[in-house]
C-alpha cells in the first residue's frame, strides 16, 4: 500500500504582511495612550482635557483586529487542512531524491515504512518518530525532508563500527553459551546483557570506568539479529541460530520479548534464542 498522489490544493488565504501587524500594534499603543489620558478627565468631566483625549484619539487611527484575527484564522484552517496532502507530496519527493522506498503501514495513525526503519506521524502535532523494532530512535518535525534526515541519522547509529555478520555470529554464540550453560534456549533479555558485556573493549574489562563502557541498545540488538537474517548467515561453522517466538501470555510485558520485523515492517514477538549444532552432510 503507497502513500496516494498528492491533490491539487487552492493556494492559502494570505497572511497579514508583517508590516501590517506592525502598524497595528503602533495604532493600539497610541489608542491605548489616549484612552489612558482620556481616563483621567472622564470623571468628574474635564472638558479641555476631554477635547484634547478626543484628538489624541482620532490621530491615533483606526485598526480592524477582526480582519487580522480573521485573515490568521483561515491560513491556519487551511494550512491544517492540507497539511496531510502536502506531506505526501513532500515525502515523495524527498524519497525519490534520496531513493528510499516508501509503503503506508497504517493510515490512522500515520505509519509509514522507510525500509528498514518505520516512521509513525502525528500531523496534528506535527511530529515524526522513527523507529525500529518498535524502538524510537529519531524524532523530527512532520516533514518530508526533516523526516528523512531522521532516518539518516537513526541508520548511522544502528550500523555503528563495521559490519561483519560472521562476527556477530560468533559473539552471539558466545553470549548464548553464557546466558544458558546447559546447551538449552535462553531469553533474549538474558542474552542482550551477555552481547553488551563481550562488546565491552579491553581497556573497560581491566577498569570498568563508565567512560570507557561502549553503549549497545536493544534497538542495535534487534537491528543486528535483522541483518543476520537479511545476509542469510543463521547458520556458521556448523551451529544454527534459532530464535523462537513469543506465544500466549509471554507477550504481555512487552519489556520481556523482542518485536523483530522483515523489510516491510511484518513480524512478530520472540522471546528465546538458541544455536542447534548442525551434522555435517554427505558420505558416511
Amino acid at each position: 500500500m503507497s502513500l496516494p498522489s498528492s491533490l491539487p490544493t487552492s493556494p492559502p488565504p494570505s497572511l497579514p504582511t508583517a508590516d501590517a501587524v506592525r502598524r497595528a500594534i503602533s495604532t493600539l499603543k497610541a489608542q491605548t495612550k489616549a484612552l489612558e489620558g482620556l481616563l483621567k478627565v472622564v470623571s468628574p468631566p474635564a472638558p479641555e482635557g476631554l477635547a484634547k483625549g478626543l484628538a489624541a484619539l482620532e490621530k491615533a487611527g483606526e485598526v480592524d483586529v477582526g480582519a487580522i484575527r480573521a485573515g490568521i484564522g483561515a491560513w491556519v484552517t487551511e494550512e491544517k487542512a492540507s497539511r496531510r496532502e502536502r506531506l505526501s507530496g513532500a515525502l515523495r519527493t524527498a524519497c525519490e531524491a534520496e531513493s528510499v522506498e516508501l509503503l503506508v503501514l497504517s493510515k490512522d495513525p500515520l505509519e509509514l515504512r522507510l525500509p528498514p526503519l518505520s516512521a509513525r506521524i502525528d500531523i496534528e502535532a506535527n511530529k515524526a518518530e522513527i523507529l525500529f523494532s518498535q524502538q524510537v530512535l529519531e524524532t523530527s518535525t512532520a516533514d518530508g525532508p526533516a523526516i528523512l534526515a531522521a532516518r539518516r541519522r537513526a541508520l548511522q547509529t544502528l550500523d555503528g563500527d563495521p559490519w561483519d555478520s560472521a562476527a556477530f555470529h560468533g559473539l552471539l554464540h558466545k553470549a548464548w553459551m553464557r546466558a544458558a550453560p546447559t546447551g538449552g534456549w535462553a531469553e533474549l533479555i538474558d542474552v542482550l546483557p551477555e552481547v553488551v558485556f563481550l562488546r565491552q573493549p579491553k581497556a573497560f574489562r581491566l577498569d570498568p570506568d563508565p567512560k570507557r563502557f561502549v553503549p549497545y541498545s536493544r534497538a542495535r540488538f534487534a537491528y543486528d539479529l535483522w541483518r543476520l537474517r537479511r545476509d542469510r548467515a543463521l547458520t556458521r561453522d556448523g551451529w544454527r541460530l534459532s530464535i523462537a517466538p513469543a506465544t500466549g501470555s509471554s507477550t504481555k510485558d512487552k519489556k520481556l520479548v523482542y518485536w523483530l520485523e522483515d523489510d516491510r515492517g511484518q513480524g512478530q514477538y520472540h522471546l528465546t534464542l538458541r544455536f542447534v549444532r548442525e551434522e555435517p552432510h554427505g558420505p558416511v
